[in-house]
């Protein structure tokens, strides 16, 4: 497809850095005795008790500091964005209306039409006295334009963690022996996939968005007339105390690495940035110039000046991160938590879902209980790197055969048992494709409790990926994100049958044969 999305790029580094050098986490490893202990405990209470539920950090001087509390619907409201427009508009809306600090997280941060407008507004609210601080992640952002607009940033006096001028972030993503906190070898291959986008957080009336979107055309589906420019993802809003959580988060993150730069003496580059910026004060700022799209532009604007309905809704909830360098597991967690309690139905929404076996036989237990399972995830004809539908396909046939066990076949509900769809873009009623890669990343249970973030249900986001999500228990809100897949996203996707998953255990094209072993050589790192 003509964009590149930076996960597939990122994995594809992952498993190089981690496979071919050979030592860092090994390849195709499995968990299964860690996995079934940590099912086990995750069944003992539910995602909003107490911390005391949740299997911190093994590490010592962490343990479970990292966990965030469970919010009253007071201190908590939340409003769906159905779409990635209306996720740009409220985004615009809130950084134009900041008067106190912005906070950006995100895996990619783009330089084209939507990502240049983001930028603007941040150097307007820079030089207007604001706390402007941005993260990105140190390999997923290689595109030449992109590079100068965070340079541009910086010369601004933005502080962008996770880039550095000519390319040179990789230097701060080496680990080195006594001088690293918490030195970790397999420190590169452990990336920071957080997506969060946090308004004036201090202050009463700040707001947050969070979810599945990185910044970039393809996100905000800047470009309807072109499918692979036009995906599928899934935001919230979020406002009241909750923000306290989300700020402590960023913040940190942002605290690590400039901590990691000051054990490097003379290689912590903001040393550098600062006396480049004295110099730049005197001489002026490096012009920057940039190609865009007018069209793109011009939608770019239709879509800022939308007004979408924000219906915010007291619910219970919990923000919760992962951070691979402690070990880190809440997530997970709170997924098998999840899974665990439902009682008639979970819908999941996931873009690259690589069944763990923890996840794996949460999801078949489930289906014992009579759970009707729905699961949505790509086909490898939209997924942006195809082979990771390849190998996720190799677990449909264990998962889908769950339903000719007595448990299922003797539930009343004919619906239990679970339900694969992989999401293909097409509707049966339109000649082409209209959409690209489906890049969501939530679950609902039983039109009660819903899990929103940036988590996929895959090895990568288990073991290595920083990741967040919001837990939080709304029916209306639920039934909301419920109805976005099976209402919706099902038009766009094809069931895989038990036929059907039976032909990827030994596809008959060589070529997608060939793939599909290479990919599943690179599991644990997908």
């Amino acid at each position: 497809m003509t964009p590149i999305h930076y996960g597939p790029r990122l994995r594809a580094w992952a498993c190089a850095t981690a496979c071919i050098s050979g030592l860092l986490i090994g390849c195709a490893s499995t968990h299964t005795r860690e996995d079934a202990e940590l099912l086990e405990r995750t069944k003992q209470a539910s995602t909003f008790d107490p911390g005391d539920s949740f299997i911190g950090s093994p590490l010592d001087d962490v343990g479970t500091t990292g966990l965030f509390p469970v919010r009253p619907p007071a201190e908590c409201e939340v409003a769906v964005l159905p779409r990635g427009e209306d996720s740009f508009a409220v985004r615009l809306d809130a950084l134009k209306r900041a008067t106190r600090s912005v906070r950006i997280q995100a895996l990619i941060f783009k330089g084209d039409e939507s990502g240049l407008r983001v930028a603007e507004i941040l150097k307007q609210k820079k030089a207007a006295g604001l706390d402007v601080r941005v993260i990105v992640d140190a390999f997923s952002n290689p595109w030449l334009q992109t590079q100068w607009m965070l340079f541009d940033l910086k010369q601004h006096g933005i502080e962008v963690e996770g880039y550095e001028a000519l390319a040179l972030q990789w230097i701060n993503e080496l680990p080195i022996p006594l001088l690293t906190p918490h030195f970790d070898p397999a420190a590169p291959n452990k990336r920071h996939h957080e997506k969060v986008w946090i308004i004036d957080g201090e202050m009463p009336d700040g707001i947050a968005v969070t979810g599945g979107l990185n910044i970039g055309n393809e996100y905000f589906r800047a470009d309807p007339d072109n499918p692979d420019g036009n995906w599928r993802d899934q935001d919230v809003a979020v406002r009241g105390a909750v923000l306290a959580d989300l700020v402590t988060m960023f913040d940190r993150n942002f605290e690590q690495f400039v901590a990691v730069k000051k054990s490097r003496g003379l290689f912590n580059t903001n040393i550098y940035w600062d006396a480049t910026r004295s110099v730049l004060s005197r001489t002026g700022k490096v012009p920057v110039s940039y190609r865009q799209d007018s069209r793109l532009v011009e939608n770019v604007a239709a879509m800022e000046a939308r007004e979408p309905t924000l219906q915010f809704q007291g619910s219970t909830c919990r923000f919760l991160q992962n951070r691979p360098q402690y070990r880190e597991t809440y997530i997970q967690q709170a997924y098998l938590k999840l899974i665990e309690s439902a009682r008639r139905e979970l819908v999941i929404a996931n873009a690259y879902f690589v069944a763990t076996p923890s996840i794996s036989a949460a999801l078949r237990d489930a289906a014992r209980r009579c759970v009707a399972v729905t699961l949505v995830s790509n086909s490898p004809e939209t997924n942006d790197l195809p082979e990771i539908s390849m190998v996720g396909r190799g677990h449909y046939k264990e998962l889908l055969s769950v339903n000719e066990t007595p448990q299922v076949s003797g539930c009343d509900s004919a619906h239990a048992g679970i339900r694969i769809w992989e999401w293909v873009g097409q509707s049966t009623i339109e000649p082409v494709r209209t959409q690209g890669t489906m890049h969501s990343k939530f679950a609902v249970v039983d039109r009660s409790v819903s899990l929103v973030g940036s988590y996929n249900l895959d090895p990568r986001s288990e073991k290595l990926n920083s990741e967040t999500a919001l837990v939080f228990e709304n029916p209306s809100l639920a039934t909301t994100l419920a109805q976005a897949v099976l209402a919706d996203d099902l038009r766009y996707s094809r069931e895989i049958t038990p036929e059907v998953a039976a032909t990827f255990e030994n596809p008959q094209d060589v070529i997608y044969n060939l793939r599909s072993r290479i990919g599943h050589l690179f599991e644990d790192n997908l």
